[in-house]
């Protein structure tokens, strides 16, 4: 019997037992635990390092309705691979997808094509292919080759959330979510929870921080999770769950919870409520950008600002929107010691923001003061929203592009603090990777130009053609 780091951490969702883990021999697809989880209702994988405790078959999941995109796999057939020690196949039925060509559909017909031989056709090309592109070459492929792989035009994902992706680390709503993030504290002895966690860019900022905070990511996407466990944010701990259905993790075991761009999707809201004030009972639970109902476009389970109060029916509640979230990260103010917003203006502003239970002044402060930029917390890279054109001298000019129509739409606010064109000269490039303390690139950090990213991110070069995830 082996240990799983997170097994103390764990409790079934359904009927709240501890589990037992018996670990199966990963072989050479491992980098992580393989093996099964068991309590006194249930049976569940954990597969490369990630318990998934959900009773739904894994799935690529729309991110926004959760609405399939890929055929999946049950839970118990995840179990009984692991059981028969056929760990790759396993990790591959989570992790790639199908893949059928449209001439090959035309050949077999719209029957065959839907049927059990098409399904059978496009999942062993799809695993082929996405087995040569990144599950053979994992120990050398970046974060952002595994995005390529997923979001290439004409497969089942959206192209559009692999710029989200690959873009967040400066987008409006990620430096609102750092603007709070930053304010929690953690002792060590408890992680503060990511729920929604994505690819894992706030639980990297969390662990990587100058005061570092152990983390832990909720997802009900087991692909997103696996590029945060692997490349995102290696030292942080992530689980495979509905997070509608009920917390996996203990009573009072945790330091915070935080979730971000995610809550107005989220069903059972009040179960989930109740569920992070067990785990974190009286501790910060910040919410950001969530989609109010009166404001258009609306997605998701939008409320209106009342109506949130009244589901949130907290006494301490910090309410702000997402311009001034932003202007307090720009300005390097304590958004909690912000006057607040009335009333009035906030119920007109699109994306609310919330906190409650939050720290002591006395400890943000001290907290904050201690924080480097979080957005630069990482390795240093140059901003991927950039094109990057070499001088004849070895200076770089960068030219800053949108990768698209949508993300331009949804974050026009980057053109008031990103710089449309600026350089970097050939000693800036130098220390970016020598000396990345410099006091030459503190304006380069400051303008976004320079930004912190996990280590196996990805570098972008001086390269004019350096294609956006499509």
């Amino acid at each position: 019997m082996s240990t799983l780091p997170l097994l103390p951490l764990l409790r079934c969702p359904y009927c709240r037992d501890a589990f037992t883990f018996e670990e199966v021999a990963g072989g050479p697809v491992a980098r992580a635990e393989f093996g099964i989880l068991g309590c006194r209702c249930s049976r569940f994988p954990v597969i490369d390092g990630i318990p998934i405790l959900q009773r739904a078959p894994v799935r690529m999941l729309e991110h926004t309705l959760a609405v399939p995109q890929t055929e999946g796999i049950e839970i118990a057939e995840l179990v009984a691979m692991l059981e028969a020690g056929r760990t790759r196949e396993a990790l591959m039925r989570c992790v790639a997808y199908a893949d059928l060509p449209r001439s090959w559909s035309q050949l077999l017909g719209w029957r065959l094509s839907r049927g059990a031989l098409g399904s059978w056709l496009g999942r062993s090309r799809g695993g082929r292919r996405f087995a040569a592109q990144v599950v053979d070459r994992r120990d050398v492929a970046s974060a952002y080759d595994v995005l390529r792989a997923y979001y290439a035009s004409g497969g089942p994902l959206d192209p559009a959330l692999g710029h989200y992706f690959k873009h967040r680390f400066c987008q409006p709503r990620h430096l609102a979510a750092l603007a709070l993030a930053q304010c929690i504290s953690s002792d060590g002895s408890r992680a503060v929870l990511d729920i929604a966690c994505g690819i894992g860019h706030l639980a990297h900022y969390l662990a990587h921080r100058r005061t570092p905070a152990p983390a832990v990511g909720l997802d009900m996407n087991f692909y997103q999770l696996w590029i945060a466990r692997h490349w995102m944010c290696p030292t942080a701990q992530f689980v495979c769950a509905d997070a509608s259905e009920g917390l996996p993790f203990a009573d009072d075991s945790l330091a915070a919870c935080v979730c971000s761009d995610a809550y107005h999707y989220i069903g059972h809201r009040d179960r989930l409520l109740a569920e992070i004030e067990r785990c974190a009972p009286a501790r910060m639970c910040v919410l950001t950008r969530v989609g109010n109902a009166n404001v258009m476009p609306n997605e998701g389970k939008e409320e209106d600002l009342e109506s949130y109060r009244r589901e949130f029916n907290c006494e301490d509640l910090f309410i702000f929107d997402e311009d001034q979230l932003v202007r307090c990260y720009l300005e390097q103010s304590d958004p909690l010691s912000q006057e607040p917003r009335e009333p009035s203006d906030l119920a007109r502003s699109k994306w609310l923001s919330f906190v409650w239970h939050a720290q002591r002044d006395a400890d943000r402060r001290t907290h904050l003061a201690e924080a480097s930029r979080p957005h630069a917390v990482g390795k240093l890279e140059i901003n991927p929203i950039y094109e990057c054109r070499q001088t004849s001298h070895g200076d770089i000019e960068l030219v800053f592009r949108f990768p698209g129509v949508w993300f331009a739409y949804e974050n026009h606010a980057m053109l008031s603090y990103l710089p449309r064109r600026t350089m970097m000269t050939k000693e800036q490039l130098a220390a970016v990777a020598a000396r990345p303390d410099s006091p030459s690139l503190r304006e380069l950090i400051n303008s976004f130009i320079l930004l912190g990213m996990p280590e196996r991110f990805g570098s972008f070069p001086c390269n004019p053609h350096v294609a956006p995830v499509s």
